[in-house]
């Protein structure tokens, strides 16, 4: 899948696996909400030689914790959010916009 800064995501899976080396009271996705993109990175994984995408959203800042690479916001794999098609969500705001005319 494709991931963009800025684009409508649905968080799908909300078991991350690296929870537990963060610290206690971090903001983290719920499953069935939707985000929007603050920022995208690439990284590898040890053993692995392809990079995989993951996000910071913009509904969800955390403070930075202690890394390995020093202090670090975490991000969220990108595979847990299913970008949203933004064509598609025009049917379902048209379905909450002001309405010009009353109906006689």
């Amino acid at each position: 899948m494709e991931y963009h800064l800025g684009q409508l995501v649905a968080c799908i899976d909300d078991q991350f696996k690296f929870t537990a080396e963060c610290p206690a009271g971090m903001m983290m996705p719920k499953k069935g909400t939707v985000y929007r993109i603050r920022t995208l990175d690439f990284f590898r994984a040890r053993g692995n030689s392809t990079a995989r995408p993951f996000l910071r959203l913009q509904e969800i800042v955390n403070p930075p914790f202690a890394s390995i690479v020093g202090p670090y916001e975490p991000v969220f794999e990108a595979s847990a959010f299913l970008p949203l098609d933004p064509r598609r969500l025009e049917v379902f705001r048209s379905q909450f916009s002001p309405v010009d005319q009353v109906p006689a």
